[in-house]
């Protein structure tokens, strides 16, 4: 975590200096301006987010996520992944705590990307608009095509990684323990 934010800290500085050169310190105050809205428009989805993945972690056992999406689950842990992927609403910042969530709970790694997968290719919120741009028969043709990858990702990741999953989720809750610092 402190990488990332180290990282994070160089590129926002030297975007800030790029942004003097070019344009002088109204460019800057420009960019913090517009940061600052997409902060006001992003913290309470965030928000919202990081409290629906701790109140799943409490109220939803690790036995009950173990047992419908873990390694005992089988086809009906990526199928119910895939599933919630398609249905969860929102962006990244929705479902990645969610994922996280999962995974520390109990989930295999395999659902997991089932999950992740799902979400970015079949999110049925973005149906109404996608029809409504590129018309049905593209909007039809396009699920059709990708609705196996979510589960076929899902079984290449149980297949390949699914003896690292134990190292992921101490990996994530190692970065849940820092940011609590």
């Amino acid at each position: 975590m402190l990488k990332t934010t180290i990282g994070m800290g160089l590129a926002a500085l030297l975007l800030a200096i790029l942004a003097v050169l070019r344009g002088g310190w109204e460019l800057v105050v420009e960019g913090l301006l517009l940061s600052g809205e997409m902060l006001l428009q992003v913290v309470p989805l965030l928000l919202l987010a990081f409290i629906t993945a701790g109140l799943i972690s409490v109220v939803i056992s690790k036995d009950a996520v173990s047992r419908w999406l873990g390694r005992e689950a089988g086809w009906k842990g990526l199928l119910l992944g895939a599933l919630a992927g398609a249905l969860v609403p929102g962006g990244p910042y929705v479902f990645f705590p969610l994922a996280a969530t999962f995974l520390v709970s109990g989930a295999e790694i395999g659902t997991v990307v089932a999950f992740v997968t799902a979400k970015n290719l079949w999110t049925v919120s973005r149906l109404p608009i996608e029809v409504a741009l590129i018309g049905p028969e593209i909007t039809f043709i396009r699920y059709v095509i990708t609705f196996i990858f979510p589960i076929v990702l899902g079984l290449l990741a149980n297949l390949f990684f699914s003896g690292m999953t134990e190292k992921i989720r101490e990996s994530i809750n190692q970065l849940q323990k820092s940011q609590k610092v």
